[in-house]
């Protein structure tokens, strides 16, 4: 796993004119073919669990980055969700409908804005995570950000602001004390809406000019205890660090219940393959804390588009790829684009018109699975394959893909006679196994295999590309 070092300054478009800055307050199925059912609950994460619950069932989730410039906008987004069983939302405040007022005071109009964005996602069933501030907002540029507005921001001294410096946020100062009351007073109006699924004050914390670890960690717990005051469902608080960056002084304080992590797979080992990535960077988050792991955001590139892998002709394959992979990481949620879920729009590309239906296939084929109760699971795969799987003692899901299936061009052939070794926990001997194209969604058909003393020994059917498994025990010793 390779971690963003401070240069890694990203993904906030807010030079943009469309993004003022204010007060900082399976079968294969087209996707218009899957509608949520109106009134369908949304996902919910009760603390202490380590998947959503979906219609009250532990289920995986998959979700987006989307922004827009209007309420309608937004709408149309959220149903384009849930049209291809998208079901978490990670609304970025600042973005799209920036606020007007002053430090501390909760502009009305602009929170009613969001609250028509929640309300329809009730009415769909999609998880929202709201994330109150971003780092560019906090930020200088002293240390050579590509984008930062602490020069716009509302809080600063130099506008009538409290805070002298952007790390002032981060401190026990007048700064913090007025934003606080701003989140907390978000929180309390907003904590009624059931979509809500978590909380998030601020994206991307290390990248706050002036930011150190312990800083970090106690603005965390400070803007956790605001928020818990303020909503009476004491929903889990996140707060997110930059690329695969980890801070044990943020992520593990008891104040914060989910782990973050934003692969963009710009760096070697992984120079584009971002499945690679975010299945080492859920699993060694799990090892170290314990606690559930969001893919919050994710790319092949956090840089602009314009001349990156981002643009590449097949970024498709290894966007699909990193998908399918999510499902076998161990994390809550997958897919979480951020270019081509919605951003591209502020830097003048069409990407995200590639992606609508991206997660359709794979979102069908998670429908029941519960991997509350799976743990990773060791594989030895032919040579020809790389994969990852979850498993119980009764039940596995697995993927793999095409070990040659590689950047900047992701070529594609068959593969067969491939090999799997999988060591599913417990004492079941027999095992049926059902085989998913993750290209087309269709079935490759299925078997049945017995336990040997190294695991599930697993002959995968001929495939392109990549192959996604459930298994079942049968029962037998």
């Amino acid at each position: 796993m390779k971690g963003d070092g401070p240069a890694a300054h990203h993904r906030v478009p807010v030079r943009s004119a469309a993004l003022p800055v204010a007060a900082l307050a399976c079968a294969l199925l087209p996707a218009a073919a899957w509608r949520a059912p109106n009134g369908a609950p949304p996902p919910e994460l009760r603390r202490g669990e380590r998947q959503f619950r979906v219609r009250g069932e532990p289920g995986f989730v998959f979700g987006r980055n989307p922004t827009e410039t209007t309420v309608e906008a937004f709408e149309a987004r959220l149903r384009e969700m849930a049209a291809s069983g998208d079901r978490l939302a990670r609304l970025h405040l600042m973005h799209g409908l920036p606020p007007a007022g002053t430090p501390g005071e909760v502009d009305a109009a602009w929170a009613a804005k969001w609250e028509r964005v929640f309300a329809e996602a009730d009415r769909l069933g999609i998880g929202v995570l709201p994330v109150f501030t971003v780092w560019a907002q906090w930020s200088d540029g002293s240390a050579g950000e590509t984008w930062h507005v602490w020069h716009d921001n509302p809080y600063n001294a130099a506008l009538g602001g409290p805070a002298r410096a952007p790390s002032e946020l981060l401190r026990e100062t007048a700064c913090r004390r007025v934003w606080l009351r701003w989140l907390a007073g978000l929180v309390r109006r907003w904590s009624p809406h059931r979509c809500i699924v978590a909380w998030e004050p601020i994206s991307e914390v290390d990248l706050v000019t002036g930011a150190t670890p312990a800083a970090a960690g106690e603005f965390a717990r400070a803007a956790a205890a605001a928020i818990r005051a303020a909503d009476p469902r004491r929903r889990p608080v996140t707060v997110s660090l930059s690329g695969t960056r980890d801070w044990p002084e943020v992520f593990g304080d008891p104040a914060v219940d989910i782990v973050q992590a934003h692969p963009y797979a710009t760096d070697p080992p992984y120079s584009g393959q971002l499945c690679d990535l975010l299945l080492d960077v859920t699993r060694d988050r799990l090892r170290r804390y314990g606690k559930p792991v969001l893919l919050g955001e994710c790319g092949l590139d956090w840089r602009p588009p314009a001349g990156t892998l981002t643009v590449s002709p097949r970024a498709e394959t290894g966007i699909r790829l990193a998908i399918w992979a999510s499902v076998v990481s161990g994390a809550l949620s997958g897919r979480m684009l951020w270019w081509e879920d919605g951003y591209d729009k502020y830097e003048g590309s069409r990407v995200a018109e590639r992606y609508r239906d991206s997660s359709v296939r794979a979102a069908r084929f998670v429908e029941g699975i519960a991997t509350a109760d799976m743990a990773t699971a060791a594989v030895v795969a032919s040579p020809e394959v790389k994969g990852a799987a979850l498993a119980s003692a009764s039940s596995l899901v697995a993927w793999f893909r095409d070990a040659r299936c590689n950047p900047p061009d992701w070529p594609v052939r068959t593969v067969e006679g491939a090999r799997v070794t999988i060591a599913a926990p417990g004492k079941a001997a027999r095992w049926r196994v059902r085989f998913t194209d993750t290209v087309t969604g269709a079935a490759l058909g299925e078997t049945s295999c017995t336990r040997t003393p190294g695991g599930l020994v697993v002959s995968l059917p001929a495939f392109r590309e990549a192959v996604a498994l459930r298994a079942k025990a049968l029962g037998g010793r």
